[in-house]
């Protein structure tokens, strides 16, 4: 059975949303593995000095927070990660739906 072209322009459209959605979502994400690179770099650094000159008040504060932002940045990753499939998802739907329509 065909659809009518303005309910598979409608599908079209919703189409492309996801798409931009999923590359939104993905340059959110290239963004987070970056930080989080970053911070695992800054990481090793700080224990590095602190194996070297030892540990004190500053560097024990400065690898609290690379910590944090290592942390924050991978739950972001993941965040993005769930959002990914299932907008994934929505767009397979959209494709069959598109199909079944033609």
């Amino acid at each position: 059975m065909s659809a009518g072209p303005l309910i598979v322009v409608e599908l079209l459209t919703r189409r492309l949303q996801v798409v931009q959605e999923i590359s939104a979502v993905q340059s959110r994400n290239l963004l987070n593995c970056h930080l989080s690179g970053g911070a695992e770099f800054e990481i090793q650094g700080i224990e590095q000095e602190i194996a070297t000159i030892g540990a004190s008040h500053e560097l024990a504060k400065a690898l609290a927070d690379a910590r944090e932002r290592f942390r924050m940045a991978n739950a972001e990753m993941a965040e993005c990660n769930a959002q990914c499939a299932a907008l994934e998802q929505r767009l397979e739907e959209l494709d069959r739906r598109i199909a079944a329509g033609r």
